[in-house]
């Protein structure tokens, strides 16, 4: 744990000093502070029932599912950020991408190609997942594109065991290595108008500032409490 909050604080000053801003959410990691990872997670996946048909389909979507998990452990009160890097498996790198070429992707902005005349965002590299403000991290698409590899992959996995936490009993040894935080990347490289998904995620970096501003302020005056 300690050596990733060192890797995320590490994260959140190069983002800041690329791009400064509220599209880099300033968390705080405090691991003295107490989450129900068990009552978040059996949320989450009561959710995600309700609009995906199977774990088999949370692969390769990763920046999408980070969106809805940020509005579920959003409504939780907990304070979170959006978390861009690459992880290690115990066969290698999960994505294979080096902080320079993260770099070069912020750099060169949002990049659409026209399919059979519909404007389709180009394949992104980077893995993304969610950082709590106590330093868990949750995935929500990891364990289900590594069970594709398995010999029970014809059976999906659960959404309870779909989604992965830090210290999750039974997971593989995944480490995470943040390399950007907060909205940066998904600003700069993932969102156009003339991407499909540009609404969607126009509305999620709106609702999330909304979202800070309410825990902060309920946190900072207790007796306030959300209109």
């Amino acid at each position: 744990m300690i050596d990733y909050i060192s890797r995320f604080n590490e994260a959140r000053a190069w983002t800041d000093f690329r791009y400064a801003g509220m599209s880099n959410y300033p968390l705080r990691i405090d691991p003295s502070l107490q989450v129900d990872v068990p009552a978040l997670v059996a949320t989450i996946a009561k959710d995600f029932q309700q609009f995906i048909d199977s774990t088999d389909d949370l692969p390769g979507r990763c920046f999408l599912i980070a969106r809805e998990l940020s509005y579920i452990i959003g409504a939780m009160e907990i304070r979170h950020t959006v978390t861009v890097g690459d992880v290690r498996l115990k066969d290698g790198l999960y994505v294979n991408i080096a902080r320079e070429r993260l770099a070069s992707d912020l750099d060169g902005g949002c990049r659409v190609d026209m399919v059979n005349g519909v404007p389709i965002g180009k394949p992104i590299d980077a893995h993304c997942w969610i950082t709590l403000e106590n330093g868990l991290v949750i995935d929500a698409t990891i364990l289900a594109s590594q069970h594709r590899k398995s010999p029970a992959a014809q059976i999906p996995l659960t959404f309870e065991e779909a989604i992965y936490f830090t210290g999750k009993e039974g997971a593989p040894d995944l480490e995470y290595i943040p390399m950007a935080t907060g909205f940066v990347y998904l600003q700069r490289v993932l969102t156009s108008p003339q991407d499909g998904d540009f609404s969607t995620y126009l509305k999620w970096y709106r609702d999330f500032n909304q979202m800070m501003c309410a825990i902060d302020l309920e946190r900072l005056v207790p007796t306030l409490q959300r209109a």
